[in-house]
């Protein structure tokens, strides 16, 4: 029923007044509301009272007599206040949401973390005795050295009962790149410097030679760095991961010494980087070997950068172990490629600062879940 209806129920002036006192109490949109539908109206008048057809009702203020029992619309269900308590909610409903999906991924990545796949150490039953140095113990597992060296625990490791011997295994992440990175800087600055003259060239025969310009010292160097990575692949494969006979003890304590140790205590960070004097001796190899083949400036272009890719892969390693790259980022695939090598596929996955060389040699890892 309309508005028009209320003519026949009241008198006309008492309904201006109801009208005129009760709108000054109701909002905007309640105004516009009357002026479409009234819901439900309830009249009283000399003891009577009408129903007009509606919904929820509002008491109008400020009437006196048997306008006092007149109701109009409530207007707190109206649209727009619908409208604010639903964005609310859906705010309040997505918040929530949000803290519990980040929780999961916590309690996720918090199962998954690696230092949750470690073993912890039984002194009585392991097969070497941990209160004394295991360098002379490892090569008397023979051929239950394979499977326990690949058991990783959560548990640092003592070589050598000699303390200096001990001190020179260990090595923190930053004397990798104090020790070598002013060589590498002092290095890139000679060969550019030298190229520059433009007296360097390659002979071809003895009667022909090309020219080498400065502009390709970033190529000689970039070629170094390639060259780097190919190296690192094949050491860490068919040396590091070599399988020495069950029967050789030496062999099995070379081994031990030289990687097992890394993968039977991943976490122990004193020997995640090479000490500077183990790794001059493949630093000056390797020296040697690009000179031997190649005029002098363009050995040394060549070898200052696989120098260079040596830092950067031995801080990757260290960062791999105890670094938080963002879920998503190259890096943090390479944790994931790294942490799967150590505890799930050992004969696999031997690319630390890219599985480039793994795709060749069929040694990548199976693309699976982290």
């Amino acid at each position: 029923m309309g508005v028009a209806s209320f003519s026949r129920i009241m008198h006309p002036a008492t309904l201006r007044k109801l009208f005129r006192n009760g709108l000054r109490n109701m909002t905007k949109s309640s105004r516009c509301y009357l002026g479409l539908q009234i819901p439900q109206i309830s009249v009283g008048c000399a003891g009577k009272t009408s129903l007009i057809h509606g919904g929820p009702t509002l008491k109008l203020t400020g009437l006196k007599g048997s306008a006092a029992n007149f109701l109009v619309p409530d207007t707190r269900g109206s649209p727009a206040l619908t409208l604010r308590e639903r964005r609310k909610t859906s705010e309040e409903t997505e918040k929530k949401t949000a803290e519990k999906t980040t929780e999961e991924k916590l309690k996720e990545e918090d199962e998954n973390s690696p230092y949750n796949r470690l073993s912890s150490v039984d002194l009585d039953k392991d097969l070497v005795d941990w209160r004394k140095p295991l360098a002379w113990q490892v090569g008397h597992l023979r051929e239950k050295y394979d499977a326990w060296v690949h058991q990783p625990v959560d548990r640092p490791i003592r070589l050598f009962g000699n303390s200096f011997l001990e001190a020179s295994t260990k090595t923190s992440w930053y004397w990798v790149p104090v020790v070598w990175l002013p060589i590498v800087f002092y290095l890139i600055w000679y060969c550019y410097t030298t190229l520059a003259k433009g007296t360097t060239k390659l002979l071809v025969t003895s009667d022909v030679s090309i020219p080498i310009h400065k502009y390709t010292f970033p190529l000689l160097f970039l070629m170094g760095w390639f060259l780097w990575s190919f190296i690192e692949y094949c050491i860490h494969r068919f040396v590091f991961h070599m399988k020495p006979p069950a029967h050789n003890y030496y062999l099995i304590t070379l081994h031990f010494l030289l990687h097992g140790q890394h993968h039977k205590s991943p976490f122990d960070g004193s020997r995640l980087v090479f000490p500077p004097v183990l790794a001059s001796l493949v630093v000056g190899s390797f020296y040697v070997i690009l000179n031997s083949v190649l005029p002098e400036i363009l050995g040394v272009s060549v070898f200052v950068g696989g120098l260079c890719g040596y830092v950067v892969y031995d801080m990757i390693h260290y960062y791999l172990h105890y670094g938080s790259p963002k879920r998503g980022s190259y890096m943090y695939s390479l944790k994931a490629y790294h942490v799967k090598h150590h505890f799930e596929h050992q004969r696999a996955g031997f690319g630390i600062t890219s599985t480039f060389w793994d795709h060749p040699f069929n040694t990548v890892i199976p693309d699976e879940k982290f």
